[in-house]
């Protein structure tokens, strides 16, 4: 979980830096083009205004001169002389229409019919008219005018690739600018990104860092903008959870201290009264009937207070940390036949277990959970009572099962919680309501887990263990599966009693 999660927070980090990334990009590309652009057609628009305003200005001039050249009714070869003549003032052709439908012209590409009909009835009408267009694929201004009354109409023809081609300089000059423009905001995008999420990646380290149980985890405080207010909320956040935390674990500590402390010092004075319990059920025959009955309920209460003191003894020792693990191989149906027997439940449980299946693990807590589990199963369940073992390579399963009423649903997450009985009328002799508890906490300390389900067919509790070929290492074998929890803290050896009696299920 821990893993994916730290992906998906790379993935949502670099997600943020590639937006800011693309914002600065697509904000600087629009305000490029629509910069660029308006220059483009400002310029365009200029550039083409000055060359026809040229040109214009140049046919006037040819215009005026053809009228002082030309006779009133001029021949055609004349006026190709006046044409050839005025072509020599500029880079022009002309194309001159004579009154009888004939035409004269500078340039073989050009005729009668490149004229554009926009330009003859202005030109009829003696006035002078100009136009762009394309002719024979190139663009040109095309600039119509009448010589006297009764002379030719003169066209003249001036190119403007050459303005064009100083368009299309201008053009590349602003795309490549505006390219320029886009890749150094993307580059400011970044650099702003960085900046920005290096903070937010201080502080997910530090909320990882807390998460992980580090509650001294700060972060620096520089600045007075809105990261540093973030900074200082965090860091008094995570003093007053390092301080909370502080208390309850003190406390914490502290009750478990009395626990234990309380359960060590109740065991001399009641083995002395379990002592005595044991010699007045000796001699029970020489009381009186209300004598038998008070040390009948004395026995009784005795010996449940002794399981209660073992009981809250090895919750001491497993809260601790000082429980004590005691490894050899172990035949699990050896074991079963064995926990059975001792008890008398031989003759009362069924097992079935198909192959011979070995592991390595604690004989004496696979004991107590084994027994904590058909006992339940036999005082809280209806028989026939099935424990059946299976396995495989890796792992080893052994499930109790009764065909009782099994344990209602909102019961089943709090069957482990310590102290919990799930019917509040169960006598005070049903146990502590601790064994699942610590069966549970033996399960673990083999590796594994131990879980329940019921349904109509009864309850059926599971214990998943690791199937172990070897010994665990030297660091597990003989040792405390964790160091206690208070500094100075002797563990309890575990001997005969460290196990609980049956006591729980539901």
């Amino acid at each position: 979980m821990k893993g994916r999660r730290g992906r998906g927070e790379r993935r949502s980090t670099g997600g943020l830096r590639r937006r800011l990334v693309i914002t600065f990009a697509l904000v600087a590309a629009a305000a490029s083009v629509g910069v660029a652009l308006t220059s483009y057609l400002l310029v365009r628009q200029v550039t083409l205004q000055r060359a026809t305003d040229a040109a214009v200005r140049e046919s006037l001039l040819d215009l005026d001169e053809a009228a002082e050249r030309l006779p009133p009714s001029p021949t055609t070869p004349e006026v190709e002389a006046l044409n050839a003549r005025l072509q020599q003032r500029g880079a022009f052709d002309v194309v001159a229409l004579l009154g009888d439908g004939s035409f004269a012209t500078t340039s073989f590409s050009l005729s009668a019919a490149s004229v554009p009909a926009t330009l003859r009835d202005p030109v009829a009408a003696g006035r002078v008219a100009s136009v762009r267009t394309t002719v024979s694929g190139s663009p040109s201004v095309v600039v119509g005018g009448r010589v006297l009354p009764d002379g030719p109409s003169l066209f003249f023809f001036f190119p403007l690739a050459d303005d064009l081609a100083e368009l299309t300089l201008v053009r590349n000059v602003l795309a490549g600018a505006s390219g320029t423009l886009v890749a150094l905001s993307a580059g400011v995008g970044a650099l702003a990104a960085s900046s920005l999420l290096r903070p937010i990646r201080r502080t997910r380290a530090a909320v990882q860092s807390v998460e992980a149980g580090h509650l001294d985890a700060r972060l620096p405080e520089d600045g007075g903008d809105e990261l540093a207010e973030l900074a200082r909320s965090f860091n008094r956040m995570a003093e007053t959870l390092q301080r909370t935390v502080g208390q309850l674990q003190d406390l914490e500590s502290s009750h478990r201290r009395f626990v234990a402390d309380v359960s060590h010092e109740l065991r001399t004075p009641l083995t002395a009264l379990t002592t005595a319990a044991d010699v007045l059920e000796a001699n029970a025959d020489g009381l009186n009937d209300t004598g038998r009955r008070a040390a009948q309920l004395l026995l009784i209460e005795t010996r449940r207070l002794r399981t209660l003191v073992e009981d809250l003894m090895e919750i001491s020792r497993l809260d601790a940390g000082a429980a004590v693990m005691f490894w050899s191989l172990v035949d699990v149906a050896d074991a079963l036949t064995l926990a059975l027997e001792v008890r008398g439940w031989d003759r009362q449980v069924e097992v079935r277990v198909l192959e011979a299946v070995t592991t390595w693990a604690d004989p004496r807590r696979l004991d107590a959970i084994l027994a904590n589990l058909v006992g339940n199963a036999l005082e809280h369940g209806r028989p026939p009572v099935v424990v059946s073992a299976s396995a495989d390579a890796h792992h080893l399963a052994i499930e109790v099962a009764d065909t009782g009423g099994g344990i209602a649903e909102e019961h089943l997450p709090h069957v482990f919680d310590r102290f919990y009985k799930a019917d509040p009328a169960r006598s005070r002799r049903d146990g502590s309501g601790l064994g699942l508890a610590i069966a549970r906490e033996n399960a673990r300390l083999h590796g594994g887990d131990l879980t329940v389900s019921s349904g109509a067919g009864g309850a059926r509790f599971t214990l998943m263990l690791p199937r172990r070929q070897a010994p665990p290492d030297e660091a597990e074998a003989g040792t405390t599966v964790a160091q206690s929890l208070h500094a100075g803290e002797v563990p309890v050896t575990q001997g005969a009693d460290a196990y609980p009696n049956v006591d729980q299920r539901r």
